[in-house]
């Protein structure tokens, strides 16, 4: 019943893009079940001497079995907690963090005011609160919270619930010396993390599946642009550049142009003729699903639905050691066989067709992202570096390190197209 209870929160949380960690608490100890920090790493950023481990035993501690304790930190996002025991071990789970609001420079600016902060911290924090999901129905989200963990207090209704406000003290924070380097402000961390999603989601749609990219833009989602497209015209203008993406990105998949513009003239006229931002977010969803589709079409040409779903599975695995028998043990098949299909349907062994997917993505994360050669061949799944220079060159002609040089260009275009 515990396990139900678990797979239950994880769901629900999942569904409003808020974390839910658990933790163990041994003696003067406290032992995360994952390596994910509760808060996103803000305090690691700003806390000279930050102790996670301490700082969250203190708080522990003092948390009353049973109930369910909304936590307000010092940054003004919100937490639920929950101590419990768990097959005779304390247990405390951490829900979070979240706001109950969109982050607006107005609210990030009140907080800013408590530390003292300057203006770059100040924008480190406004894209800190940026990245926190929303959840605006707030007191149903907690009674629903209330009503799930119940079990696992041994109560069949609803916890009790109380609340917890963290203090900050003016000046208790040290601002960023303005002659350390921007790339560690915390700033240019969250913007790091948001591009990374954003490929991330670009990359999803490149697979054709939906639940894949749906997945993807809840990831993405968490990184608002606060006050940028806070309007009609604004949720417009996002609908476009979400055409303009999709369009760009779906290139790659080998759609003929003409194919894509069909899709991206129906969308264009559509998105100036609204007259609400629930319509253009209506029209945004409909954008992605119409591209996702349009992968799905092409990848369905000449292709059984063996093989579709064997590269589906392939694409979202470039990263690890996938292999043609663990495709064919999850698609029931033998590996002779799916070999011989693969070929016959692709014109390609699986290995020649891995190695050219792999190498292409590894050209675009040249491209795009500020990654070194070592980080770029272990995310396409090419873990000895010299062996991935090797066959990058011979496939391109170009060490990836000139490949980069000699594409800066495409880079620069790409930063400004997201800004």
């Amino acid at each position: 019943m515990q396990l139900d209870v678990f797979e239950v929160l994880t769901l629900i949380t999942g569904s409003y893009n808020v974390a839910f960690h658990q933790y163990t608490i041994l003696e003067r100890n406290v032992i995360p079940f994952d390596n994910v920090s509760f808060d996103g790493g803000v305090r690691r950023w700003c806390l000279p001497e930050y102790d996670e481990t301490e700082y969250l035993l203190q708080r522990f501690q003092r948390l009353q079995p049973g109930w369910v304790i909304r936590f307000l930190d010092m940054f003004a996002c919100r937490y639920l907690l929950l101590r419990c025991s768990v097959a005779g071990q304390q247990r405390v789970l951490t829900i979070g963090p979240y706001l109950s609001e969109p982050n607006s420079r107005e609210s990030t600016t009140r907080v800013q005011k408590k530390f003292g902060w300057d203006t770059r911290m100040g924008e480190s924090l406004l894209e800190y609160r940026s990245s926190v999901p929303v959840v605006l129905d707030e007191q149903a989200f907690i009674l629903m919270i209330r009503r799930i963990a119940a079990p696992l207090c041994g109560q069949e209704k609803v916890l009790p619930f109380s609340e917890q406000i963290e203090q900050a003290q003016p000046g208790n924070l040290p601002a960023i010396s303005r002659d350390e380097q921007y790339e560690q402000a915390m700033a240019a961390s969250m913007i790091e993390q948001r591009y990374q999603k954003e490929n991330e989601w670009l990359d999803a749609m490149l697979t054709g599946n939906l639940d894949t990219i749906t997945a993807a833009m809840r990831e993405l989602a968490r990184f608002q642009l606060p006050g940028r497209f806070q309007s009609l015209r604004g949720a417009q203008n996002v609908a476009i550049i979400l055409n303009t993406l999709c369009r760009k990105n779906i290139e790659r998949a080998g759609i003929h142009p003409a194919f894509i513009d069909q899709i991206a003239r129906q969308f264009t006229s559509r998105i100036d003729s609204c007259v609400s931002e629930q319509e253009v977010r209506a029209i945004q969803r409909e954008i992605v699903r119409e591209y996702c589709l349009a992968v799905n079409r092409y990848a369905a040409q000449g292709k059984s639905s063996l093989i579709r779903g064997v590269i589906s599975e392939a694409l979202m695995q470039l990263d690890s050691a996938v292999s043609l028998r663990s495709l064919a043990e999850k698609a029931g098949v033998g590996e002779s066989y799916l070999s011989a299909r693969f070929k016959e349907e692709t014109g390609m062994t699986f290995g020649c067709w891995l190695r050219g997917k792999r190498l292409e993505r590894a050209r675009q994360l040249l491209v795009r992202d500020n990654l070194s050669i070592a980080q770029v061949a272990e995310q396409v799944g090419i873990l000895d570096v010299s062996y991935f220079i090797r066959i990058f060159r011979q496939d391109t002609g170009m060490t990836p390190g000139e490949y980069r040089k000699a594409n800066l260009h495409l880079s620069d275009k790409m930063l400004d197209s997201r800004k």
